[in-house]
């Protein structure tokens, strides 16, 4: 098992550890897999026709998933878009299907605030609408890593710099799927918000070049 699973797997199983030993695990298991992060964005929503709980989705990046988004801004008038953020590191999954949300929009518009300038690496909630027990999910960061506090019995460290990079890398794309595909949004939607996060990331990244 490679030290950051171990890491990981200390953090799930005794949340009382204290986070000495386990950062210097993750800076450890940092210098062994650098690029080891996969950030994805699900359309979904629990499948009523199953016998049992079952969620049926399809990745941004799957034509599938447009119709799927159609239908369920349609049936709820524009107003919410449902689905889950993937999050893997190292082969252990931080956010998945557990962390399905009613709001796509709120959850993204959470994740994209460490990217905005005013962000001081302080607590910041990431946004599960509508999912118990993960109501009080947050970030912060914590020397060269970002503390994920998933619940009240799992937290997470990950890179910064390649946390940071992958989320921008997938809100863009996120945000290009619902422009590009032309999703209904209500007015009352977080989308216009969304959007203008969108547009002054776009025009930081003109100014840099």
């Amino acid at each position: 098992m490679k030290l950051v699973e171990k890491g990981l797997l200390i953090s799930k199983q005794f949340p009382k550890f204290k986070g000495f030993n386990m950062r210097l695990i993750f800076k450890e298991s940092m210098v062994l897999s650098m690029n080891n992060l996969k950030i994805a964005t699900f359309i979904g929503r629990e499948d009523i026709n199953a016998q049992v709980y079952k969620i049926e989705s399809f990745p941004i990046t799957n034509p599938l998933a447009v119709e799927m988004a159609q239908k369920i801004l349609e049936e709820n008038e524009g107003d919410y878009l449902c689905g889950f953020v993937s999050l893997i590191y190292n082969n252990v999954v931080i956010f998945g299907e557990e962390q399905i949300t009613e709001s796509l929009l709120d959850t993204w518009s959470s994740l994209s605030n460490i990217l905005e300038s005013r962000y001081d690496g302080s607590k910041e909630e990431i946004n599960f609408l509508d999912n118990y027990p993960y109501y009080y999910t947050t970030i912060q960061e914590v020397d060269q890593s970002y503390e994920i506090q998933l619940d009240c019995h799992q937290r997470f460290l990950v890179p910064i710099e390649l946390f940071k990079n992958e989320v921008k890398k997938e809100f863009f794309k996120f945000v290009e799927f619902c422009k590009n595909e032309k999703l209904q949004f209500s007015e009352e939607s977080s989308y216009r918000g969304l959007l203008e996060t969108y547009e002054e990331l776009i025009q930081n990244e003109k100014e840099k070049t």
